[in-house]
């Protein structure tokens, strides 16, 4: 609970900011980007991990965070690979309760603004990856479109949106 006041905090702290950089009569002498976002977020969480998230009788535990230029980074293990993945890929839009999550959550994380989160779970030699980007809470967003196993997607793309048969196109021509 406390990790979760914490994080609220400073959500609110750089909600604030934003707020205060975007208002015309009292603007900041620069624009805060979400280069600068990401490493604020990650460098603020990084002192409660390891965490351990619940939903339901599915968990993990994130075990590191890091930004890279406008990409938040989580990593973690779990012993319910199988079942968080099954649980994911149940969906094929997003039902209702949880649009208006993701898109409450999306401004708060500057995800509108270019901010990208990515969490990659893991057990012993397995892992995917799930993006949360701009597109994450769009009408016709497909949650399967952003769960990467192996690199790929369920429909053949990689993490930038390139088709393996690109990709397998440019390896062989080097």
């Amino acid at each position: 609970m406390k990790t979760l006041k914490k994080a609220c905090l400073i959500l609110g702290l750089a909600l604030g900011a934003c707020v205060y950089a975007e208002t015309p009569k009292m603007a900041l002498p620069f624009n805060i980007t979400p280069e600068m976002y990401a490493t604020f977020m990650a460098q603020n969480l990084a002192p409660s991990l390891p965490h351990t998230f619940t939903q339901k009788d599915l968990s993990l535990v994130v075990t590191n965070v890091h930004a890279e230029q406008n990409k938040v980074f989580f990593h973690s293990k779990t012993t319910q690979y199988k079942q968080i993945l099954a649980e994911l890929n149940k969906y094929h839009t997003l039902p209702d309760d949880l649009k208006k999550q993701c898109k409450d959550f999306s401004k708060i994380a500057m995800v509108d603004k270019g901010v990208e989160y990515y969490l990659s779970v893991e057990e012993n030699e397995k892992k995917f990856v799930v993006k949360y980007d701009k597109e994450a809470c769009s009408e016709s967003f497909d949650p399967a479109q952003k769960i990467f196993i192996g690199g790929y997607n369920r429909y053949g793309y990689d993490i930038n949106g390139a088709s393996k048969k690109d990709n397998f196109a440019k390896q062989s021509l080097h």
